[in-house]
């Protein structure tokens, strides 16, 4: 049974990954009773810490191809997400009567091409808005491909991607898949952005009596950590030499070692990772897909070689594309001294975590073995 007829408008912003859901999610989450006020409606997510709507994918992406934070749950908790929040959301349209609801989760993304997708969409549909507008933002190639390859890092070894950058494909997708919603795309890129920033950008033109209140509050949030390249690097063998068998799952020793890494990086203001210039050639001007998002639907990024896909001048792929070292610069001196912190430190609470630290010594040091302390060598690792 739907929900009787109030709500003018339903956003649904999909994402997709690395394109700053996290910052808008979080602001529009601490700002939901002043939007209340203003008739808008962000709903209250029903599990504790969460603040988007990623609980709804339960609806149509089967346990098995979960995202990978949700298969923590068993299948039965998983399945039990998405009806649980369902409810919930038509209690909190009932009870409040918005004229706007925003819901937003990158994982939405995934529903271009979803075998059950249909049944997202006859939920969104039930909820009664008199117009639906499907949103998503595009990055550009190379700033997506190191943003999402670091993201996988948290809890696999490969780096790559944990989405495919494939705005083209998300577009027509929705456009084929609900004709009758209104499909938005709009260039996350900080010249093109209203206000230079996600949060103003999206409330300007949503929102715009909200817009104050967003950007006030966007001040307070924490945005998601970039790893150092050095870090990067020893993420990267830590899965390899500690886990092998587990790629993207999430474990406690990894998230130690990440807040431990987190630490040293803001001891040295965060070094920032950039692509080398091969890489970074290959994923912004390998093939004609940002053309074409220009030309079909005026998704713009600055500072962009245009002219050169015009011309169809491609840029080559590399060859090397396993080792993070390969993708961006590490400073091996920084690397070492790193490395070296976390074998003389007590950073985690077993120090039979330590075995690994040795094998990454020597492969970056293999003139020089690490001597270690003495209560690493007693402790039978």
């Amino acid at each position: 049974m739907g929900v009787q007829k109030s709500v003018r408008k339903l956003i649904v912003h999909v994402g997709p990954p690395k394109t700053g859901t996290t910052a808008l999610q979080r602001t529009l989450y601490a700002s939901r009773n002043a939007l209340i006020e203003s008739a808008v409606l962000y709903p209250e997510p029903r599990c504790e810490n969460a603040y988007n709507h990623g609980d709804l994918c339960a609806t149509f992406i089967p346990y098995h191809d979960a995202p990978r934070m949700m298969r923590k749950r068993t299948e039965a908790e998983y399945a039990q997400l998405g009806e649980d929040f369902s409810q919930s959301l038509r209690s909190q349209i009932d009870e409040l009567r918005p004229e706007t609801i925003i819901l937003s989760s990158e994982w939405f993304a995934r529903a271009y091409n979803a075998p059950d997708a249909q049944k997202l969409f006859e939920f969104l549909e039930s909820l009664g808005a008199e117009q639906i507008e499907i949103l998503l933002y595009a990055r550009r190639p190379s700033a997506f491909f190191l943003s999402a390859s670091q993201q996988r890092l948290r809890a696999a070894a490969q780096f790559a991607p944990i989405f495919e950058w494939n705005v083209n494909g998300l577009i027509k997708g929705f456009e084929e898949r609900c004709p009758s919603y209104t499909v938005t795309a709009r260039s996350f890129d900080r010249q093109n952005l209203i206000g230079g920033s996600i949060v103003s950008d999206f409330a300007e033109r949503y929102i715009p009596q909200c817009r104050d209140t967003l950007e006030t509050q966007s001040t307070t949030q924490k945005d998601n950590h970039s790893f150092s390249p050095e870090a990067m690097v020893v993420l990267q063998e830590y899965r390899r030499l500690k886990l092998p068998d587990q790629e993207d799952v999430f474990t406690k020793g990894t998230q130690r070692l990440i807040g431990k890494l987190e630490q040293l990086d803001f001891a040295d203001k965060n070094p920032r990772p950039k692509l080398k210039p091969g890489w970074k050639d290959y994923l912004d001007y390998g093939d004609a897909r940002p053309l074409e998002l220009r030309d079909q639907h005026g998704i713009i990024f600055s500072d962009f070689d245009y002219a050169r896909l015009e011309r169809g001048d491609f840029a080559p792929r590399p060859e090397n594309d396993v080792d993070v070292a390969d993708y961006v610069d590490v400073d091996h001196e920084r690397l070492t001294k790193i490395v070296d912190n976390l074998a003389h430190r007590f950073w985690s609470p077993s120090r039979r975590n330590a075995a690994w630290i040795q094998k990454l010594a020597s492969k970056i040091n293999s003139q020089e073995p690490m001597r270690l302390p003495l209560w690493r060598k007693v402790s039978g690792w």
